[in-house]
């Protein structure tokens, strides 16, 4: 496992990073536990969570698994405050239990569980009060004093200047109760971080603004700030559809295999999406879903190959 020192929080982290997105609504507890294991012994030690996660359960679940494998002193931990879990009515947790083990072999069908509401998450305003205690109350549930990053999640641009909210996070980096102080969301939130510096650290957003991803990458380093990308294969299903493609095209087959992509399509197509990440935040951290052993087997296979930066160019060259 290829590690990064990330500029902005100063600590030795790997390259590849859990997302914890899952952990609890599509994956079971008793999954979960396996998952976070297998990563964590594969050399994975960033885990990016949040109280919205995994219909509320995520935290927790991380908490329990490094209480009991004692292992909290070689993670990192990167939560959010700015969006809240949806109610679970018992009826939603049936609902939710019984899609589950369908739902692991049955892509369409996530569509069901976001639809009963067991996912739905909602955005809440920014007040120093909230920054206080979310951080209070995920610091419980994850059974710590402290958490590495702590992350304005889709934060209003516009909040990053707030004089109380400025102060509200400086007393926070403070206290020790977070290391560093990053923005989760859009490109116009991590233009705005880039903007005001401190007391910002760490910038983080999605992979699929592509060569854009790469430049914020770059500035952010430039500034003293570390950068981490997510949704990788993209939110609007980039991995599937460059699948697709691979499946119907022969020369595209081939086009990506002479580039270093080959084995089957869906292979190729998530080796080709996480080098782009790798290419674009070289010095950063890329998060992944790996509650699978499959999908932990390929990302741990794309984060050692060699960074390759026309990853890039052959993605915008293809389309994705």
């Amino acid at each position: 496992m290829r590690d990064v020192t990330l500029p902005g929080l100063g600590a030795s982290t790997s390259c590849l990073g859990f997302g914890c997105a899952s952990l609890g609504s599509r994956v079971s507890p008793a999954q979960s536990a396996r998952a976070l294991a297998r990563a964590r012994d594969a050399g994975i030690c960033w885990f990016d969570i949040a109280p919205a996660y995994g219909a509320g359960e995520a935290e927790s679940l991380l908490g329990r698994f490094l209480r009991e494998s004692g292992g909290r002193e070689t993670v990192q931990i990167c939560t959010k405050v700015g969006l809240v879990p949806p109610a679970q009515s018992p009826a939603k947790r049936l609902i939710r239990s019984a899609l589950r083990p369908v739902v692991a072999v049955a892509r369409p069908l996530r569509a069901a569980i976001r639809r009963s509401g067991a996912t739905s998450n909602r955005s809440i305003p920014l007040t120093p009060e909230l920054l206080q205690s979310s951080l209070e109350r995920s610091l419980t549930r994850l059974g710590t004093d402290r958490v590495e990053v702590y992350a304005l999640h889709n934060a209003d641009p516009a909040d990053l200047a707030r004089d109380e909210i400025l102060r509200a996070l400086e007393d926070l980096l403070a206290s020790g109760k977070a290391r560093a102080i990053a923005v989760a969301g859009q490109e116009e939130a991590a233009r705005a971080a880039l903007a005001q510096g401190a007391p910002f650290g760490v910038i983080q957003l999605a992979q699929p603004l592509g060569a854009g991803a790469a430049d914020l990458a770059r500035q952010a380093a430039d500034q003293g700030l570390g950068s981490v990308t997510h949704s990788v294969f993209g939110v609007a299903g980039q991995l599937a559809a460059l699948t697709g493609q691979l499946k119907s095209d022969r020369a595209l087959q081939t086009r990506l295999a002479e580039a270093g992509y080959d084995g089957a399509p869906e292979d190729a197509a998530s080796a080709l999406l996480m080098a782009r990440a790798f290419a674009a935040n070289a010095e950063g951290v890329v998060l992944a879903s790996m509650a699978s052993e499959r999908s932990l087997s390929r990302n741990l296979a794309a984060a050692a190959r060699p960074l390759d930066p026309a990853a890039i160019a052959l993605c915008a060259e293809i389309g994705v």
